[in-house]
């Protein structure tokens, strides 16, 4: 990691790249290197695409965070500049872009406690009443279940949230109408910008892969499945 940090220090920084893909470690940490360094080399859609993983991974860091902004300010005046229909994520829902914002384990997290909570209140109503039937009538067992209610409803629209997980382009590429090279080309999409991912991939051939996603509103199109970092 010293070699990388003299490559940086340098202003070697697809040396840095490089060097850096030798030994990966996929966390959050090289994630967030690649998107450094792509930033420092004035590619903001190859930086958006590894600090949007590094964050995904590592949520709530505020340098992360930091420099996941700047790249999006800077390939968001790439995208006006070029014309692009298609923008940094035209597609996800406000429940989406919600979802994506929560990891799984915070979800979990917020469940056992609530419950943890109903459990004492429930059991505290139950021990002064001795009937389990007053104890669910009293304000403290209906808060309990309205409390429930409300946080498996949550869970469950987080579900299905995730029911298209997000992905995003590492590569320029072309959307096509089906998964292969024979099927027409619908439109360019650009490095570092998000899409949906609906269903599972489709095998054209032996030698790549493809995946239908969701790219701009309800539009769908396939792409390579190795043109995608997966959040």
């Amino acid at each position: 990691m010293a070699d990388l940090s003299q490559l940086e220090h340098s202003g070697k920084f697809k040396e840095a790249i490089e060097a850096l893909k030798t030994t990966p470690t996929y966390d959050a940490t090289y994630f967030y290197n690649l998107g450094v360094l792509h930033g420092k080399m004035g590619l903001p859609g190859p930086a958006v695409a590894y600090l949007e993983k590094s964050n995904h991974l590592k949520p709530h860091d505020p340098e992360v965070q930091r420099n996941l902004n700047l790249a999006k300010q800077a390939l968001q005046k790439h995208l006006s500049s070029i014309g692009s229909e298609i923008g940094i994520d035209s597609t996800s829902s406000p429940l989406e872009l919600f979802s994506d914002r929560i990891q799984g384990d915070e979800i979990f997290g917020v469940i056992g406690m609530i419950t943890l909570i109903v459990s004492l209140l429930w059991i505290r109503a139950y021990l002064k009443t001795r009937s389990l039937l007053k104890a669910l009538l009293k304000p403290s067992g209906w808060f309990g279940v309205f409390g429930l209610i409300v946080i498996f409803a949550f869970y469950g629209l987080y579900r299905s949230a995730n029911s298209n997980p997000p992905a995003v382009l590492i590569v320029k590429e072309l959307l096509r109408s089906g998964p292969g090279l024979t099927f027409p080309e619908i439109s360019p999409i650009e490095t570092g910008v998000k899409v949906r991912m609906v269903g599972s991939p489709s095998s054209a051939n032996e030698n790549e892969t493809w995946q239908k996603v969701r790219y701009k509103g309800n539009e769908t199109a396939w792409l390579p499945a190795s043109s995608l970092l997966p959040l």
